[in-house]
């Protein structure tokens, strides 16, 4: 598998509070991430205001902010686009025609 970006590491943490993952552990494993470094990202996914931390007696958990529903649209009308994109684009030289 080949390394990810900070921003698609971004993006798959905000995907996997948007789909349910509200505690730290969650998506931690939805994102495939180390304790240490889910940690620091969603450090900055709060500065950047694109995620809360919703604290409880004893949990804690995370949702997304209007900014990052926002972040998280754009980005999905984008991979909508381009792979439309890809399904136009046509290579004759691969087509063979046999007869």
């Amino acid at each position: 598998m080949a390394r990810r970006s900070r921003f698609e590491i971004y993006l798959h943490i905000l995907e996997a509070v948007a789909e349910g993952s509200k505690k730290p552990t969650h998506i931690m494993y939805r994102a495939n991430l180390s304790w240490i470094r889910l940690k620091k990202y969603l450090n900055f996914l709060i500065s950047q205001g694109l995620l809360r931390q919703n604290t409880n007696a004893s949990t804690c958990t995370f949702s997304l902010t209007r900014k990052g529903r926002e972040v998280l649209a754009y980005y999905k009308r984008l991979e909508r686009l381009f792979h439309q994109e890809e399904r136009k684009v046509f290579y004759p030289e691969i087509y063979v025609r046999y007869n």
